[in-house]
């Protein structure tokens, strides 16, 4: 007998593992029709379809061994898919792939049967390290099940206002937050003006001989890789993949141009550096802040008063725990949930780098630039 069910045990395995394959080219109609169903309501916008093409497959490393996935039914019928983006990664110096796993979507009848087959597909022991930054709480469950961890402050935003009712306006609706919503909303810049004098701490102040510098992508590689040296687990950031990303990031109209900072001390020494998206007056949209360890407050106030600055209404980005002391440290800062922060893999260094809090994943290097998120 129980021979018998080992032997049905690993067919039912065999067969789930047969129906749950590489995504293919030729899959993208029926994906496409699957997120429009699973997140939009049954509606396929325009543009959809290609921009599946080039998130799926346009990565110079991806490759049917660490992109998308789908479930095929015994009818040819695609029912369940997860969305993955191949991503360089150093882990204790050692190069390794990580799969960033974005969308996960199941439809239709042999949906639930699909979403477990490739959840059992995606379980710890079988990948060197996978991750997602934008997991529901029902994925996030499947990711503990399959020998995942949830990171609980990397699974937080943070907020800085700096003109409130501006920021408050464009949280009112989507187009209100682009160049159109900035000529739209600009008779509020008195109403902010009068909150700014009646409220001094709404400013953000420059510290005292700390410099902020708009750079270009090269240079801020050039800073940015020894500054990432302190954490065991980061971004490799190759040229070829980093070129991928930000074309990506300015892809994406709901985030605006992609511009980098440079942060130096008294010295003109580099303290930090900082990649961030913005439209007009709207939203700095964070992406990446890593600086020298100990220099953590100095550069989170730099960045936020070159916000300031710059006329931006609000500042938003990730959380990381070596940047909690610095952010909390000023007022008008908020905390939200954003989505939970899953990660996994069945590398002892990976769990290391976790239990130390030694792990640097968020902004070009997660799904904060899909247009999947903000758009479509």
């Amino acid at each position: 007998m129980h021979g018998q069910i080992a032997r049905t045990n690993t067919m039912l395995r065999e067969a789930m593992q047969h129906a749950s394959r590489p995504m293919e080219r030729r899959d993208l109609g029926a994906v496409a029709a699957m997120f429009a169903s699973a997140f939009r309501g049954g509606r396929i916008a325009p543009g959809l379809e290609a921009y599946l093409e080039r998130f799926c497959f346009g990565h110079p490393q991806t490759s049917p061994e660490v992109g998308s996935r789908v479930y095929e039914s015994e009818t040819g019928e695609l029912s369940a898919a997860i969305l993955c983006v191949p991503l360089r990664f150093r882990v204790e110096g050692q190069p390794v792939t990580a799969r960033l796993l974005c969308n996960f979507m199941a439809v239709g009848e042999t949906g639930a049967r699909g979403a477990a087959c490739l959840s059992r597909y995606f379980r710890a022991k079988r990948h060197d390290f996978l991750f997602s930054d934008t997991a529901s709480d029902a994925s996030a469950t499947h990711w503990k099940t399959g020998g995942g961890r949830i990171m609980p402050i990397q699974s937080l935003e943070w907020c800085r206002v700096f003109r409130p009712v501006s920021a408050g306006a464009r949280s009112l609706h989507r187009i209100l937050r682009g160049e159109a919503g900035a000529l739209v909303l600009a008779p509020l810049s008195l109403l902010d003006k009068a909150a700014r004098r009646r409220r001094p701490l709404l400013v953000a102040h420059m510290p005292d001989g700390v410099s902020v510098q708009e750079v270009g992508a090269t240079q801020f590689l050039v800073e940015a890789r020894p500054m990432l040296g302190r954490f065991s687990v980061h971004p490799d950031w190759d040229p070829s993949e980093f070129a991928w990303l930000s074309q990506m990031v300015e892809a994406n109209p709901a985030l605006g141009p992609l511009r980098f900072s440079l942060i130096r001390d008294a010295t003109g020494a580099s303290i930090g550096t900082a990649a961030y998206c913005g439209t007009g007056q709207g939203r700095a949209s964070v992406l990446n802040l890593v600086c020298l360890e100990g220099r953590e407050r100095e550069s989170v106030a730099g960045l936020l008063a070159d916000f300031d600055r710059q006329g931006y209404c609000e500042a938003r980005g990730a959380t990381q725990p070596f940047l909690m002391r610095a952010l909390q440290a000023h007022r008008h800062m908020s905390f939200r949930h954003r989505g939970f922060f899953c990660i996994a893999g069945r590398m002892p260094a990976l769990h290391r780098a976790l239990d130390q809090d030694l792990v640097y994943a968020e902004g070009l290097s997660s799904e904060t630039w899909s247009r999947l998120l903000t758009d479509f």
